[in-house]
């Protein structure tokens, strides 16, 4: 740009206060579905997917994973609905936002008491542990310290610590699991400052994905790992007595993910992802067996095992289940059955219900209804008209027959296409789905042999599949009958494809593992016999994809959905679709940001896209599963400005010249982030991430240049260390 030319330096908080026709980087989603709402939990007992235990004998604490809280009880609870005294990580029992500050949660793993009241929270999308050296007293109390465990990774080494799941203290000692890192960190005393380095770590090829610790400090010692190196399937490491040296080997290894405890008397209980285990004295071998093992029928855990044993009573973490079963003693058969529930009216009662809760949402809709798909309830959602406000229930819910088997979905007029493993399911008319398809293929269509479908698409022209066989078949039209061979075969050996997507004009398909890409071909081209994609957009240094699940055309515009990077990137102009400069990022407070968060303008793994009256719908899976809407355009809501952000100064304003400045006083000790944006919300710099200290003034002079800053309005973001936005300006 000239530079006598003038603009003006904006700033904004979620959303960019002022109109437009296009979506904005980080801004926020319009409703929710499969949840309560935004920042509602819906109340002091009512989990979304309970996942760690802990106590101290009296106390009870529950990590709320999906709320970013853990719940405390100053008693043992002794019913059901017994209200918890304190929450950490928000303000009250109704607030879930995740944040980055001392006194938040972003999806509380695991959590260990001493009965020092010295309590260790493994917060795991913020990657650290927080360390508190007194029970805490009151709603979000600060946590004392914090082990941030990027920082605590050695020099060279290849992959930062990161996602601790698993944490144990007994009020001296400390041990943590970073699942990304693949170890175990040991201090030999409890941490009193940040970023205490650990005296020791155990990491061995063995270790997949650790996740949790089980151990009383001295005569046993185990670790879940839910891919571990060892049989392919999920299993737990041992050692006969607490690790104290670097890199120790484990004594033994026993397939299933469990985590325990000792009781009196040198038995074990654990819980494992589909069984309560109980021994009478305490496995050293892998060839110890269980003395007994129970399946209640309620029990469905999952990624959540926990057990305890405080106050006489059993309490099992039930994750999938949403609550925590409790016995009154020791089980003693197989067939003894909780006697509550905590958390749930009746030990067999699906909380999750009451939320409209759908696991692995797949979106479509034929315009008129909105309808999800679960592969995990194996369930059709559709809405009779399309959602108005968060937390809708959807009007039908069909749970399938026998030999429907979901994971894609495709809508096109009054079709609707279910695909997944062998099976390819049809139903004539969306207005009368039932549990049992029209018609089926199993097996195969024509020569299109079936491995694992993990795409379907279908416009006025073709009929689409694509295959973990590295192939995309295609047919004109709706196949007559099995033994109709399809019309053309993109094949593309190795890829192991996402979701498929046509708008009619064009396919888009995905490739999640690395090297992750998207793949568009033009509809006419295929029709011609050209099954060269027209346009390939891969990692490049500026944009990488991670995990790419869905990608979509609306318009001339491009969306994809990167379910590892917790990012929906869109691109105006298909054209530009892989640039940086051209993004807006969705989910994210910039373009390159890729840290997960369940709030009002951040995402969890989204892996679903559709498109519909000018919104882009979000279906999130796994370790969220909420339904997003984002609207084009803007707000003039300003309420995640804090009220008490300090003043924040640029001049000159208008900015004449080659260069402005941005001046702030620090009410928080850290790093600051600052963003520059244009006038549609598309990233242009990082200005800066300082690390201040309270009280300290930031000013920082930066340059102008035609090739970093376009002609017209630009916006400045500043975010706190306690991720506050702050939007007050003096011009």
């Amino acid at each position: 740009m000239a530079k006598s030319s003038f603009f003006f330096l904006c700033f904004f908080a979620g959303q960019i206060l002022y109109a437009q026709s296009w979506f904005t980087t980080g801004q926020n989603a319009d409703l929710m579905l499969s949840g309560v709402d935004f920042n509602n939990t819906g109340g002091a007992n009512r989990f979304n997917h309970p996942n760690g235990l802990a106590s101290d004998g009296t106390r009870l604490l529950v990590c709320d994973r999906f709320n970013n809280r853990i719940l405390v009880w100053n008693a043992l609870p002794t019913a059901w609905d017994t209200p918890p005294d304190l929450v950490l990580g928000q303000p009250d029992f109704t607030s879930n936002n995740p944040g980055t500050g001392k006194h938040q949660l972003n999806w509380a793993g695991n959590a260990s008491l001493a009965t020092t009241g010295k309590l260790a929270v493994a917060d795991t999308e913020n990657d650290r542990i927080l360390l508190w050296q007194t029970f805490p007293t009151s709603n979000g109390q600060q946590a004392d310290v914090a082990l941030n465990l990027g920082n605590l990774s050695p020099a060279g080494n290849p992959l930062t610590y990161g996602w601790p799941w698993g944490v144990w203290t007994d009020g001296t000692r400390l041990a943590v699991v970073a699942t990304t890192g693949s170890a175990i960190l040991f201090w030999n005393s409890f941490p009193t400052v940040d970023d205490a380095k650990p005296d020791y770590v155990v990491k061995l090829p063995q270790f997949g994905t650790p996740r949790n610790i089980s151990t009383d400090g001295s005569t046993y010692f185990f670790v879940g790992d839910h891919n571990a190196k060892v049989n392919g399937t999920p299993g737990t490491f041992f050692w006969n007595a607490y690790p104290t040296a670097a890199n120790q080997p484990y004594d033994f290894y026993r397939d299933e993910w469990i985590k325990g405890v000792k009781l009196p008397g040198e038995k074990l209980v654990a819980g494992g992802l589909s069984s309560i285990y109980l021994w009478d004295n305490l496995p050293t071998t892998a060839g110890h067996a269980p003395n007994l093992v129970l399946k209640p029928p309620m029990y469905k855990n999952g990624d959540g095992v926990d057990v305890l044993w405080a106050g006489g009573r059993l309490f099992v973490n039930n994750y999938n289940g949403n609550n925590v079963l409790v016995f009154n003693g020791l089980p003693d058969n197989a067939g003894q059955l909780p006697d509550f529930a905590l958390g749930s009216p009746t030990i067999y009662a699906q909380t999750l219900d009451s939320i409209h809760y759908i696991q692995n949402p797949v979106l479509a809709s034929d315009g008129t209804r909105l309808v999800a798909t679960s592969d995990f309830d194996r369930t059709i959602h559709i809405w009779n008209t399309i959602p108005i406000h968060s937390g809708q229930k959807s009007d039908q819910q069909i749970k399938v027959s026998p030999g429907v088997d979901i994971w894609a979905n495709a809508v096109h007029g009054s079709t609707m296409v279910v695909a997944g493993r062998k099976a390819v399911s049809v139903w004539t008319d969306l207005s009368q789905i039932s549990a049992t398809p029209s018609f089926q293929f199993i097996n195969n269509i024509g020569t299109a042999t079936f491995t694992d479908l993990r795409g379907v698409a279908l416009d006025a022209q073709f009929f689409y599949l694509a295959d973990n066989n590295g192939k995309i078949y295609g047919w004109k039209g709706m196949p007559v009958s099995a033994a109709t061979n399809p019309d053309f075969v993109i094949d593309n050996p190795g890829t192991q494809y996402g979701f498929l997507h046509s708008n009619g004009e064009y396919l888009c398909a995905t490739k999640p593992e690395p090297p992750a890409a998207v793949y568009i071909y033009r509809v006419t081209d295929l029709a011609a016999g050209n099954t060269t994609p027209f346009k390939t957009i891969g990692n490049n240094m500026a944009f990488q994809m991670n995990q790419p699940s869905q990608a979509m055309i609306f318009g001339q515009s491009l969306a994809i959905a990167c379910r590892g990077g917790h990012s929906v990137y869109l691109f105006d102009n298909l054209a530009d679709a892989g640039s940086l400069n051209h993004v807006v990022t969705l989910g994210q407070p910039f373009a390159t940001s890729h840290e997960a968060g369940i709030g009002i303008n951040r995402l969890f793994m989204p892996a679903s896209l559709l498109y519909l009256d000018n919104s882009i719908w979000v279906g999130e899976f796994k370790f969220s599963s909420r339904i997003l809407k984002f609207s084009p355009g803007s707000t003039t809501d300003v309420s995640n400005i804090d009220a008490n952000a300090p003043t924040v100064l640029v001049y000159p304003n208008p900015i004449a010249g080659d260069a402005f400045t941005l001046y702030f006083e620090a009410t928080h000790d850290g790093v600051f982030t600052l963003d520059l944006f244009d006038s549609k919300g598309r990233l242009l710099k990082f200005l800066d991430a300082p690390s201040l200290h309270a009280g300290d003034n930031y000013r920082n002079r930066f340059p102008l240049t035609d090739t970093l800053l376009p002609k017209g309005i630009l916006l400045v973001r500043i975010v706190s260390p306690s991720g506050q936005v702050w939007a007050k300006v003096v011009r």
